[in-house]
């Protein structure tokens, strides 16, 4: 993994590719606040629901600019939505538990967050580079 993690930061064309997804995977994240205070303080819908809509739009809008953008692959479209999808809960259990153990040893809640967010935001790179859009 190390090694792999190596040979992407000298590879220039993955360099070009790990801006682009930082950009949509910031720009996904700012859409996905901006649905939910729209959901919640214009249509009222409920917290939950608020969530829950934001959260699905915005990662079908990161999916499709990430497919078209960022990894342009040629794999097919379901596949890859597929593994994109359990990605995407198996990271969002990770995060959840990572983020409740490192505040019963003490860690603040918001830095356990982007500690979580770091690692997820590094291995979901090689991930969609190497698998989920190949």
């Amino acid at each position: 993994m190390i090694n792999n993690i190596k040979k992407l930061i000298k590879n220039k064309e993955a360099q070009k590719q790990f801006i682009k997804y930082l950009l949509i995977g910031g720009s996904t994240a700012v859409f996905e606040l901006m649905l939910y205070a729209f959901f919640r303080k214009v249509i009222r819908f409920d917290l939950t629901l608020s969530n829950v809509t934001a959260v699905a739009i915005a990662t079908l809008l990161n999916f499709i600019l990430n497919k078209g953008v960022a990894f342009k692959g040629s794999s097919n479209f379901f596949h890859s939505l597929i593994l994109y999808i359990i990605l995407f809960c198996l990271n969002t259990i990770f995060s959840t538990y990572a983020i409740a153990l490192m505040v019963q040893y003490g860690v603040l809640d918001i830095l356990a967050k982007l500690i979580t967010m770091a690692l997820i935001t590094i291995w979901n790179f090689i991930l969609y580079r190497k698998v989920i859009f190949k």
